[in-house]
């Protein structure tokens, strides 16, 4: 081993006078605004700090986002996702170690009779074993391996806040779907409310005609409202099915019926909003967090492409123990080993080394490029949605008032038209303006619920 001394002290040195190439991955830098667009909120206090369970507070919905969030299939992948990339980590860091192998082997070998040059008439007979430990390790010289194993676990944590992002957009999917399914709930309520509504009409017109005071014209106004009321049911009875089967799908259970309680009014009473800071924004919002650690992986690859246009510097050696005789396996004499440095590098690579560099330093541009994008897209989409939820909240008022007076319109114009004050134009006309009247309130009210989750959605709400 003395011989091998200054060999091992050599390499020793230039491992420790290594250096690290490349920039230091750090997350990238944002110009926030001072408050987003649309937030009246305190600062400090958020929507999205809330867990999911303490903003959707309804029972029925609160069970489905629950199973959802055990069973989506998307959701389950995206976990996997993870334990891969936490994978590729691990096999990142333990580049930097020194790689310890073994190995035993044992050989027999007789030779021809006919062609042995001892004179023995049996031939010759030999027997080997062996017994090796096997080492190789690289020097870090330039940081490549460093650099490897930083871009692996950031790319590792981007899969992590990937996935984050897959579970918040869940839950907001979920909830999104349900909000949707009561509006369905609504919209069939006062259709079939409508329905009857006409339906009565319709015989209060025949009664009259049959009286001789009202026209087979009137009747058949009164049964076309009767229609249109009609044909609204089983369209709407169709939704209803199809959006049940899509929350069955989110749940990843196959389609079915969906047992629920409740209705807009508590779903409404139960969701309200407030902002909070912008930097609190990119710190919850995990597709800029995924993008920020995307960043950081791209920088840091940079640095493992510097290090491969320099040699590599990689020790190897085997030692253990080689006998003719098996019982003389263990014997002092028996030892053996060799141990050397490894000097390798590219003498002409045609620019290959340098054209990886200008790509490693492209695709860290792109990322950067794509975080700021990121970062831009959270800002406004969460500037829309507290804008939505404004103007939604303003909507349902007036469409509130809307509804009333035509009500009150299409009570005063059946009382004039069995008055025979006017005709039952004026009533046809009223019916159709309060079922409109009525189905747009019921929209304006999802639409304001389907705004505030969107609001939870896009201030990164749900996941921590």
């Amino acid at each position: 081993m003395t011989h091998a001394r200054p060999i091992l002290a050599l390499t020793g040195f230039l491992a420790v006078s290594s250096c690290v190439l490349g920039p230091d991955p750090r997350p990238p830098q944002a110009d926030l605004p001072p408050a987003v667009r649309g937030d009246a909120a305190p600062h400090g206090v958020s929507f999205g700090e809330k867990a999911w369970p303490k903003v959707f507070t309804d029972p029925t919905l609160r069970e489905l986002i629950t199973r959802a969030l055990k069973n989506n299939p998307d959701l389950i992948a995206a976990t996997y996702r993870i334990e891969a990339a936490r994978a590729q980590a691990e096999i990142a860091s333990a580049g930097g170690f020194p790689q310890i192998g073994g190995s035993a082997d044992a050989s027999a070998k007789k030779t021809s009779r006919n062609t042995s040059t001892l004179g023995s008439e049996n031939g010759h007979t030999s027997e080997s074993y062996r017994l090796n430990a096997l080492l190789s390790w690289e020097a870090d010289l330039w940081g490549g391996i460093q650099r490897n194993n930083q871009a692996a676990r950031a790319q590792w944590l981007a899969t992590e806040s990937q996935r984050n992002a897959v579970r918040t957009s869940l839950i907001a999917a979920v909830a999104s779907a349900y909000i949707e399914l009561q509006n369905l709930d609504e919209r069939l309520a006062i259709s079939k409310r409508t329905r009857e509504s006409r339906r009565g009409s319709l015989n209060l017109v025949i009664a009259r005609r049959d009286g001789g005071v009202s026209s087979d014209l009137e009747v058949g106004q009164a049964q076309v409202l009767l229609s249109q009321a009609e044909i609204t049911i089983p369209a709407t009875e169709k939704s209803i099915a199809a959006k049940e089967n899509e929350i069955r799908a989110l749940l990843g259970e196959l389609p079915s019926s969906l047992p629920r309680r409740g209705g807009l009014t508590q779903l409404n009473a139960s969701l309200h909003i407030a902002a909070g800071l912008p930097s609190a924004l990119l710190e919850r919002r995990p597709d800029v967090s995924a993008a920020s650690w995307a960043f950081q992986a791209a920088t840091a690859r940079v640095g493992v492409a510097e290090a491969l246009r320099f040699p590599t510097l990689s020790l190897t050696g085997q030692g253990g123990l080689i006998s003719n005789d098996l019982t003389h396996l263990f014997e002092h004499g028996s030892t053996a080993y060799s141990v050397g440095p490894q000097l390798t590098g590219s003498l002409f690579d045609a620019g290959a080394a340098k054209a990886r560099v200008r790509g490693a330093k492209a695709n860290a541009k792109e990322a950067l490029a794509l975080y700021h994008a990121t970062t831009v897209r959270a800002f406004r989409e969460t500037a829309d949605a507290l804008n939505s939820c404004q103007k939604f909240a303003e909507i349902i008022t007036e469409q509130s008032r809307l509804v009333d007076s035509q009500k009150s319109v299409s009570t005063l114009a059946l009382d004039r038209f069995q008055a025979g004050a006017s005709g039952y134009l004026e009533v046809l006309d009223a019916e159709r303006g309060l079922f409109a009247a009525e189905l747009d309130l019921a929209d304006a009210q999802r639409n304001r619920l389907l705004a505030i989750v969107q609001t939870y959605r896009t201030l990164g709400g749900g996941w921590k």
